[in-house]
């Protein structure tokens, strides 16, 4: 009797399990299909069948995945044109989830779409009224204005977000667009900086509106950006706002102060990630250097000693990648001679140690590829040509055999010589994009003689690093010159040398040079603009003014005026009594 009682409890047992598990299973398996239903609106969709999907997209409204839904059947009924359609499901899902912000701002798009601006003003007060102290409706409501350029209702709005709510900390990013948009740039600046704070991911979009910021005004925008306490996303925003505005010395001036921390590192790699693809090595190595000091990685390490050689700075390559006999092993020695040893071979001719690149190479020979040998044999030769030993440039040279006769680095070596006939054949065949290719290329291109000792004398004190020497030997060879641009493009030359050795005055005699008997050349818009910035570093921002207004007359198709014209309203501040 007892078993059959406890065989009678189990079977009701079942029984029960069975009864409660049967509305599960089927809730499960209509949530299956509500699902499948879902995505395959999703696939009629991206098919371009909006007819097929959008009856799906309306089913699944009544499913979990009712915000992604709606954002589907808007988008299908706006290509269907039946925009108008969503306007009863929208008034039973904002019923039934009256805070789900999404419906609310879908309404409110389709509203506008139609043209039905009475019943977007009800909706935004009903929205305002069953949701108070939200300042979402004022968010979108903003958003929607600025849309249609209606800056002014806008500005209205916020204006009435913050009587209503006593605060617009939520609104910063429509009062930044708005404050933009009427011109307001230093407000926008402080609304901006309040939004990346708490949005960081706005970086972009903060860089986009402030770009058009006129020349006088920026120096209040780069203040508000750049002013204590320092923040890393808003002087992201100011370095990426410098590079547009072309001055990226002034973006890493943004940067190179944040204190070290994985934030700032990926700041600091991020800008130099740009500075590299614009060729601004100096400023890549300095911005991956500091990136260094948070946290050393073989590939940022590798990327800082690059772009070190690449600016001309071969001791900080050599200090990053110092040489430790690394590789002994076969897979260590290929890896190392498609990385590190080319940079080490680089550096080491650069500050006057050909020799011991020589041997560098010769070790790891048989793992180069031969362009890596090409560019390697150029290197150690101009190596031995910085240490006088011509010869041994020539026979470094020879190494490569009837290759190394026609590559590159016997142009330069041509071109040391006077011998442009040679430089001019050879270095335009050269594969590497450097400055003094450019100034080569440039120069020789101006120049109609064969043969010019002078100039070739002026490139070889600069391949010695004499600079001083060189400076001196580009502006004599100036005078050799009848042809004008010829003359302007070396007398630049030789000022950008001085001004790079802090010789001022030198310089200023050179640009002057340029300007006064050279005014139609070039060179011309360009020397009087250095003219006038070494002007007023040196206190005098009246010569300034009169040398940039000169410019911005004669020269008003420069691509440098819009430069000159920051310049000039940063020299008229500087003179009492000016605005």
């Amino acid at each position: 009797m007892r078993r059959a009682r406890s065989a009678v409890r189990r079977v009701v047992g079942l029984c029960a399990i069975a009864l409660l598990c049967a509305p599960r299973a089927a809730l499960r398996a209509q949530r299956q299909e509500d699902t499948t239903s879902f995505y395959k609106a999703l696939e009629l969709e991206s098919a371009g069948k909006y007819k097929e999907a959008a009856p799906l997209f309306r089913t699944a409204l009544n499913t979990p995945s009712a915000v992604s839904a709606l954002l589907g059947l808007e988008r299908v009924y706006a290509e269907l044109g039946w925009s108008d359609s969503l306007i009863a499901p929208l008034d039973t899902l904002i019923r039934r989830s009256p805070r789900e912000t999404v419906y609310r701002s879908v309404q409110l798009r389709t509203l506008q779409s139609l043209g039905r601006d009475d019943q977007l003003r009800v909706a935004i007060d009903r929205w305002i009224r069953e949701v108070p102290g939200d300042p979402s409706p004022y968010r979108e409501y903003s958003r929607l204005l600025l849309q249609r350029g209606l800056t002014a209702s806008a500005d209205s709005v916020i204006r009435q977000a913050r009587q209503a709510l006593g605060s617009t900390t939520d609104l910063q990013l429509e009062i930044a667009q708005v404050r933009a948009a009427m011109g307001l740039w230093e407000e926008s600046a402080q609304a901006w900086r309040l939004a990346l704070a708490a949005s960081p991911y706005l970086e972009q979009a903060a860089i986009y509106a402030l770009a058009p910021t006129p020349v006088g005004t920026r120096s209040a925008v780069r203040q508000v950006l750049f002013a204590s306490p320092v923040d890393v996303t808003a002087r992201r925003a100011l370095a990426g706002l410098e590079m547009g505005w072309g001055s990226p010395t002034d973006g890493w001036t943004a940067l190179k102060d944040l204190p070290p921390d994985s934030l700032s590192a990926a700041a600091w790699t991020d800008f130099a990630a740009r500075a590299e693809g614009e060729e601004r090595w100096a400023l890549a190595r300095d911005a991956l250097v500091a990136a260094l000091r948070w946290r050393r990685t073989p590939e940022t390490t590798l990327r800082a000693a690059n772009a070190a050689v690449r600016s001309g700075d071969p001791s900080t390559a050599l200090r990053l990648l110092p040489l430790d006999g690394a590789g002994s092993q076969v897979t260590d020695s290929a890896r190392a001679a498609r990385t590190t040893v080319p940079l080490q071979a680089r550096a080491l001719a650069m500050v006057g140690r050909p020799a011991a690149a020589e041997r560098l190479v010769e070790r790891f020979d048989r793992w180069f590829t031969p362009g890596t040998r090409t560019v390697l044999t150029r290197a150690i030769a101009l190596g031995w040509v910085r240490t006088g030993d011509m010869a041994r440039a020539r026979a470094s040279l020879s190494t490569a055999g009837t290759e190394g006769d026609s590559s590159d680095a016997a142009g330069w070596l041509a071109l040391y010589e006077g011998n442009l006939r040679t430089a001019r054949v050879l270095l335009r065949t050269s594969t590497e994009t450097t400055p003094e290719l450019a100034t080569a290329l440039a120069i020789i291109a101006r120049i109609r003689a064969d043969s010019a000792p002078a100039l070739g004398k002026a490139f070889l004190l600069l391949a010695r690093n004499d600079s001083v020497g060189a400076a001196t030997a580009f502006a004599e060879a100036a005078e050799h010159q009848a042809s004008a641009d010829a003359a302007s493009l070396l007398l630049a030359t030789a000022a950008q040398l001085r001004a790079a050795l802090k010789d001022d005055s030198q310089a200023m005699t050179l640009w002057r040079r340029i300007v006064e008997q050279q005014s139609t050349t070039p060179e011309a818009p360009s020397a009087e603009l250095e003219w006038a910035r070494a002007l007023r570093r040196h206190g005098d921002a009246a010569g300034a003014v009169v040398r940039l207004e000169h410019l911005i007359l004669t020269y008003p198709q420069s691509a440098l005026v819009p430069q000159a014209r920051r310049e000039l309203d940063l020299a008229r501040a500087a003179i009492p009594g000016t605005t």
